[in-house]
């Protein structure tokens, strides 16, 4: 039986370019699942002072979507060597209080 997952969609807005000009409207949109709820650790992470607000949801979402793709090939060359640390990081991630 699989485990049921949250579903979220992911929508990026090029707003701004680098010289302060507006770009065409370019959007990119992808859907992804969770077992995690993506909004309390988002919610976890504003409180800590060695994250914050501003950084809470990049933080947050970069670590799931990196983690995700990571995990599904830790066996490949490009991911075989960060797997470690990346597991230590998140350990450290979860031990640390607020």
């Amino acid at each position: 039986m699989m485990k049921k997952q949250h579903q979220y969609s992911i929508s990026i807005d090029h707003t701004q370019n680098a010289d302060g000009s507006v770009p065409n409207d370019e959007t990119f949109t992808f859907d992804f699942s969770s077992h995690d709820e993506l909004f309390e650790i988002i919610e976890k992470l504003k409180s800590r002072e060695d994250v914050g607000p501003e950084k809470a949801a990049p933080l947050a979402l970069g670590i799931k979507l990196f983690g995700s793709v990571m995990l599904a090939n830790k066996r490949d060359g490009l991911f075989v060597d960060l797997c470690p640390h990346f597991a230590t990081f998140m350990k450290k991630l979860k031990q640390k209080k607020a």
